[in-house]
């Protein structure tokens, strides 16, 4: 088609990459930063590359011996750097993007992500403690304690009231279930989702408003006040997005998805008249 801009390549993803790093002159940049200096969309470079270190390594950028275990030290500190760079709670995301480590490793080294914040927590106790995140840090791994200790199983399988809206037959019960709703309808309200982790804040999206798209840090829960009673910090989340609003003066702006559905099930609905006509 006359006009169409033909699809970068992988070549000259590489060569951009040498580029910027030239220009920097740094031999390690982070995703982020190669976006912003080359103009490459992210999809662009993951239709070549499945992980960003991936093109690192094409770019001779990666001068890591390969094979080499990292050592706990430098995965905390890796750690650690990324929750300065986020200003608060890292999550596995987020880390992929600023890491030079991947996510993968930092849970297999301590069984989990959870564990492994666990694991920087307290080894900032010990040697920085003054770290100006290690508050939230400690809210984040008391608020997962918490949890499990309350007995709320993954396998749990309680079901809602019926909903049947589209392909969900029950009202969410859980926080899994609010991020598969919000999954189903999430382009019909103006969202994307760029990002979705374990650790806080839940996602990163993309919210189209009025002066187009705007990024914002969203956190899942069943019930809004669930943000409060997990310990997380208000300012380093711009929504919630739950089933049920019940924290009137909650400090982040919350969208209520039991009231998104009952307007888009009405919108749907057919009138009166047709749905009288079609019994007779």
């Amino acid at each position: 088609m006359a006009g169409a801009r033909k699809p970068i390549g992988r070549a000259a993803i590489v060569a951009r990459l040498k580029a910027v790093a030239a220009r920097l002159g740094k031999r390690r940049i982070t995703r982020d930063e190669f976006v912003r200096e080359s103009g490459i969309p992210r999809k662009a470079i993951g239709r070549h590359f499945a992980r960003f270190w991936d093109l690192l390594r094409a770019a001779g950028l990666d001068d890591r011996p390969p094979n080499r275990p990292v050592d706990d030290e430098a995965l905390l500190r890796s750690l650690r750097d990324c929750c300065l760079a986020v200003n608060g709670v890292i999550g596995q995301f987020r880390f992929q993007q600023l890491s030079q480590h991947h996510a993968n490793t930092v849970k297999k080294r301590w069984g989990g992500w959870d564990r492994a914040l666990t694991a920087l927590r307290d080894w900032l106790l010990r040697h920085e403690p003054d770290f100006p995140h290690l508050d939230a840090l400690d809210r984040h791994c008391a608020a997962k304690q918490r949890l499990k200790e309350s007995g709320e199983a993954p396998s749990d399988r309680r079901l809602g009231e019926v909903l049947r809206f589209r392909a969900l037959e029950h009202a969410p019960t859980s926080e899994s279930g609010v991020i598969y709703l919000f999954g189903m309808i999430a382009g019909e309200l103006g969202f994307v989702l760029e990002g979705l982790g374990t650790g806080f804040p839940d996602a990163e999206v993309k919210r189209r408003d009025g002066r187009g798209w705007r990024r914002a840090r969203v956190e899942f829960e069943h019930r809004s006040r669930n943000f409060r009673q997990h310990g997380h910090d208000p300012t380093a989340c711009d929504l919630i997005v739950c089933w049920e609003h019940n924290w009137p003066d909650c400090p982040v702006e919350v969208l209520e998805l039991k009231a998104v559905v009952a307007k888009l099930a009405a919108a749907t609905s057919p009138a009166p008249a047709r749905a009288a006509a079609r019994s007779r």
